[in-house]
Order: C-alpha cells, then structure tokens, then sequence
C-alpha cells in the first residue's frame, strides 16, 4: 500500500507500512507497478515470532484477545468479498428509485428593455465587469466568487454586446430576442444552480446585482437555482439537471417536473458491498493498532494484513475494457485506508460500459478475499500467532521464563518439552 495513504493511522500501523512498502526497484531502475499478483507475494510482515516472544504477559493476553478478534472479522470479510468475486457478470437491473422534480435547475437571465433597432440603438462602450457568484437561497445576499471578468465592449448596439460577451469567455451567453414588436438583449449564464450567479457593472444601462434586483435597469426572467427532487422520499437539490445523483451510483437526468422512475444497476449494490467489507476491517485494524488497541504493541500481523488488503485495492486488473483500476471507476483508498468513491464517476462508467465494471469489481473482490486468506483458518497465520502468544502466556511473564520452562514449564509446548531450547532439538 502506497506510503502517500498513512498519514491518518496509528503511528505504529503506519510506521510498518512505511518500512515495509518501499517499491520493488527493477533491474532497469525503473518501479515495478502494483498489479493483481501482488496479493499472491509472500507474507512480508508478521513472521517474526521472536518479536512476539519479546512481550509481556499482559501484552501477549491483549494480542491474543485482538488476534482472535481479527481473525472473526476476516472470516467474516472472507465471506463477503468471495460472495462477490463468485457473481456472474450481470449488470442489468436491481430494482428502481422513485424521483420526485419539483424544480429544474435554472440559469441566471437578464434581459434589457425592448429596442425598435437592435444595431442602431447604443447601450454605450467602454468596460463591462462580470463577477461569478453564489446566491443564498433564503437571504438572497450574493457572494462574489473569484476574480471579475473584464468585458471590452466597442460597439454598443445590441448586437455588438451579444457577440462580445460570447467572445470573452466569461461564462455567459448573451443573444438578441425579438419580443412584442421590438428587440431585447438576453445575457444567461451558460452553468446552472444557486452557485453560478453573475453580477454586472461598468455600463450604467447593463448593472446588475443579484442581491438587489430590483434596483436595475435589467429584468431578471430566471434566477440561478438549484433543481429539488426528491429519492424515496427524502428530499435533496443539485446544481444541473444531469448527472443528478438519485441512489448509489446511479443518477438521472431532468427535463421536466413530476415524477420519474430510475433503474439501479446491480453493480452498484456490488461495490456497496465490496466497500462496505473492505473498510469494516480496515478500520477494525487501525482500531486495534492504535494507542489503546489490543494490538499496538503487537502490530506487524495485522499490518501484513492490512497492507495486503490495501494493495490488492490499487492493483489492475484485465477486464477488457477500459477500466483496469477501481480509481478508474471513482473509487479511491483514503489516507486512513478506507475506500471512498465518487458517485459521478461510478455512475458515468457503468452508464458507458457495464459488463466491465462489473468484471472489475469481481476481480478486485477477489484479489481482496485471496489477499487476507493465508491469515485466516486454522493453518493460518491469525491462528498461529495466537498460538505463540498463548504458549507465551502459560510460560511466564519474560522471555527469558519462555526460555527457561518457568513456572509452567508443562504446557504450552508441543510434545510437553520444558524450554524452547529442548522444543527446538
């Protein structure tokens, strides 16, 4: 796992990783790529037993407790991710989300008065200055956003200022409309949302101010607003009207008010899932390594396991499409080695080639649930540590006890042999 992802975790926990995740250096010089057979690498940390036998009593009976614990809570992982891996690659329909448009997004608009001729009249030249801003949708306080936009107006007929404002670049449309007998300018905002409002000054007959509409010589015939809708009841608003995000990884665009019905992939239950296992035992081992955890002291197994869980993340995989990486698909390992993802970009890949996400996600469940298997089972390495640490236990409080048989010399070996030494012959 990348050392860049550790800067949130115990010190202990990320300070293995960081001594265990140097890359691999090839012999061109270059770095070798993480790819899907790194799960299959060799156990790099928690081998060393001596480490273990190093501890206390009281520290080997809190490893113990923590090593057990981790080792239900990576069968339980086992479970998940290989119920995941073994899915047949369908992606077609998992139910559908009940949307509810209340309201579109909307551009701010501004028009002027109606003009008989719209290149003889002239509404002045010099500088038009155009802030991008955010309105409040309660108080209607508008608050610039960024650095204004200096407009060069030359000619000022209604034409003129039409095709300076389209040539300036500042986020605006502007067209000339035949209305009621005469000619308006109409200058828009090309985004919508309450985000993408603009205020306007420099030419007395263009100021505007979206905090006080009213004072201007232009009429505003559209407000910058947000779109309201609602997902199976609960409310939300978002600042377009597509790429609306109406469930996990999936959204829709609008067109209209009323009601609509959004198909959800199975995909999108898939990654929840993959996630949902990844990050509970991810977060359990930064739990149990950190300062008050039951394995701070006792730390490299489970960072083996996390590490291991973490580059079967990041690896790539061949799905024949585009996609080979989750991060390709919106999700991303966080600095404290939980994945995260963006709803969008999820949302965008599956609309444009299913059967490949799909194929991803297997495969990443699978690298995931082949990356923790050797610590799990009764021959695993979760079991043996906890093994060590119990013979530990009924040996003494020292290792120089283990050594010497101590006070309970008859147990905790096997074959009943009094000190590691005879153990060993």
């Amino acid at each position: 796992m990348s050392t860049n992802a550790v800067s949130a975790l115990p010190t202990a926990l990320a300070g293995l990783l960081k001594q265990y995740t140097s890359p691999a250096q090839k012999s061109d010089g270059t770095t070798a790529a993480t790819t899907a057979s790194a799960a299959a690498s060799p156990l790099s940390l928690g081998r060393d037993e001596a480490f273990s036998l190093s501890l206390g009593s009281a520290q080997s009976g809190q490893a113990m407790v923590g090593y057990t614990r981790l080792a239900t809570l990576g069968g339980q992982a086992d479970a998940d991710l290989s119920a995941i891996a073994s899915q047949s690659a369908d992606s077609g329909s998992a139910g559908s989300v009940q949307v509810e448009v209340s309201q579109l997004a909307t551009p701010q608009t501004l028009v002027t008065s109606l003009f008989g001729d719209p290149d003889s009249v002239s509404l002045g030249t010099g500088s038009l200055s155009v802030q991008m801003g955010a309105v409040d949708t309660e108080t209607g306080a508008f608050t610039p956003q960024g650095n204004p936009t200096e407009i060069s107006i030359a000619g000022g007929s209604l034409n003129d200022i039409a095709k300076s404002i389209n040539d300036s670049g500042a986020g605006l449309t502007a067209k000339v409309v035949e209305s009621g007998g005469g000619f308006e300018l109409e200058i828009s905002g090309k985004d919508t949302g309450s985000g993408k409002a603009f205020a306007l000054s420099g030419l007395s007959e263009l100021d505007f101010d979206p905090s006080h509409p009213v004072a201007s010589p232009l009429t505003q015939t559209s407000e910058a607003g947000d779109a309201h809708y609602s997902a199976d009841g609960t409310d939300y608003t978002w600042p377009s009207n597509t790429g609306v995000p109406v469930a996990f990884g999936t959204t829709a665009s609008f067109t209209q008010t009323g009601s609509l019905s959004v198909d959800r992939s199975t995909t999108t239950d898939t990654v929840q899932k993959m996630m949902k296992s990844f990050n509970g035992l991810q977060q359990a081992i930064v739990e149990m390594t950190g300062d008050k955890g039951s394995l701070a002291a006792n730390a490299n197994l489970a960072a083996g396991m996390f590490k291991r869980l973490g580059d079967a993340a990041m690896a790539e995989y061949q799905t024949g499409g585009d996609v080979s990486t989750l991060s390709d698909i919106g999700i991303q390992v966080e600095k404290d080695g939980t994945l995260s993802v963006d709803q969008s970009v999820l949302a965008q890949a599956l609309s444009k080639d299913p059967s490949s996400v799909q194929s991803l996600v297997a495969q990443a469940a699978k690298g995931m649930d082949d990356s923790i298997r050797p610590y799990l089972g009764n021959k695993g390495a979760l079991s043996s540590q906890v093994s060590v640490l119990g013979s530990l236990m009924g040996r003494g409080a020292s290792l120089l006890d283990y050594l010497g048989g101590g006070a309970s010399s008859s147990s905790g070996l096997a074959g009943g042999a009094t000190s590691l030494l005879s153990a060993l012959s």
